[in-house]
């Protein structure tokens, strides 16, 4: 059995603290055989971690946190960017063309960017919508507070069961993760496109207040300039100040050829 955290964001994501080789690092160093880069409408950090991945015995799946008109979306296993803005079943239409299956994050909760049970429960009625929307996260340790109603609910949906630790800071890589039969991104896609993966919930009930409070002290210092790295496999993830005028340049060079 194989563990796997499908919610993770890099500096990639304007709101994230922790650089490619930290993530990997902290992965590594917590257990996790397959993680997926989730940052916001942005798929450069998944495909510099995949790149990496062999070196931290860490198997990265390709995926983006796409904000559909309705709410966030996990695209996985894609190579391309679903554009930001769409419907919803636009967006999965576009993921399963793509190749990839999409999960729904910290859904059926008043949170802004998150699906409601209706537009989850709409998918069910269009076969290859259903077929590209394959997961639901009952654990998300960011919204803590809120998933008890997912988890209830879901039980009576035909998705399979994830959990995800949605990390913005290194340490939290982890505190969601779900089993699944092997250790290969090739074998937890079999296990969520069956039904069959296993949800770990995170071990801190209230986890979500020593979060909250470490996520403003490293975003302040990310304006700094400072983020969680480590330079080689051996290094010990630290403060370091990196330059993050690449993360940005990027990204309007990417719109500008969109």
């Amino acid at each position: 059995m194989g563990l796997a955290d499908i919610h993770i964001h890099t500096i990639y994501s304007h709101d994230a603290t922790t650089t490619v080789r930290g993530v990997l690092k902290q992965a590594s160093s917590v257990g996790i055989d397959v993680i997926a880069i989730t940052d916001h409408d942005d798929i450069r950090g998944a495909f510099d971690a995949r790149e990496l991945g062999s070196q931290y015995n860490v198997e990265v799946i390709p995926g983006v946190e796409v904000t559909t008109k309705d709410g966030h979306l996990l695209a996985l296993f894609v190579e391309n960017i679903p554009r930001r803005g769409l419907p919803l079943a636009d967006t999965l239409k576009i993921i399963g063309d793509l190749g990839g299956i999409a999960v729904a994050p910290h859904p059926f909760n008043q949170l802004p960017g998150s699906l409601s049970m209706d537009n989850v429960i709409s998918t069910l009625t269009k076969p290859a919508l259903k077929n590209v929307l394959r997961g639901i996260e009952v654990y998300n340790m960011t919204t803590q507070p809120f998933d008890e109603r997912v988890q209830r609910l879901s039980a009576y949906l035909p998705f399979s069961k994830t959990a995800g630790s949605d990390a913005h800071v290194y340490w939290a890589i982890g505190t969601g993760k779900t089993e699944f039969r092997g250790t290969t991104a090739a074998e937890f896609r079999t296990a969520l496109e069956q039904g069959i993966t296993i949800p770990h919930p995170y071990e801190e009930q209230d986890l979500m207040r020593k979060y909250i409070f470490n996520w403003i002290r490293r975003i302040t210092m990310r304006r700094l300039g400072f983020v969680s790295h480590a330079a080689a496999t051996e290094e010990v993830i630290s403060t370091q100040r990196v330059d993050l005028r690449f993360t940005k340049t990027r990204r309007k060079r990417l719109k500008k050829k969109n």
